[in-house]
């Protein structure tokens, strides 16, 4: 990922933000299109199309929970253990899809399929306890045989073609 292909994807969409310290969220974004993730590098080239320090966009990065600074599993499963989800097992789900994907908790599997992150909330308190795959897909209530199943599915899946978190 380049500075100029960055400028190039910022163009046409730089008029719909006065402030431009704005823009560097979609081209951290798009930027983490190609990889999964940030690099230094795609870092770097978002701070030389934006304008802003390195340093600026690196603290802008490690901000966001959807924007990954280290590398990830091909799909992210994030498991609510906020209180409504807390009270509905949440931490007994975040152990078993732990055990299923074959981690020791949070982090990436050994295959490199899955990465498993605890979320503060994904606003789905009335389907506790939930998960969210990716960016895109809120599942719950969920027991643990569900929770087999949507791991099953997306093994079966594989991965995302593009980066779709």
């Amino acid at each position: 990922m380049t500075a100029h292909e960055i400028s190039e994807f910022l163009a046409p969409i730089r008029h719909e933000f006065p402030d431009q310290r704005s823009l560097i969220l979609p081209a951290l974004r798009f930027a983490q299109e190609e990889q999964g993730w940030l690099p230094q590098g795609a870092m770097a080239a978002v701070a030389e199309a934006t304008g802003y320090s390195q340093a600026y966009v690196e603290s802008v990065a490690s901000f966001y929970d959807r924007l990954y600074t280290e590398p990830v599993g091909r799909r992210v499963i994030s498991v609510c253990t906020t209180l409504s989800c807390m009270l509905r097992g949440s931490d007994e789900l975040l152990a078993h899809v732990a055990a299923n994907i074959g981690t020791d908790g949070e982090g990436t599997s050994a295959d490199g399929m899955f990465t498993l992150q605890r979320a503060e909330c994904l606003g789905a308190c009335d389907r506790a306890p939930c998960l969210q795959v990716d960016s895109n897909d809120q599942q719950g209530p969920l027991t643990h045989d569900a929770a087999d199943a949507l791991i099953g599915a997306l093994r079966a899946d594989g991965a995302p073609t593009r980066y779709d978190r």
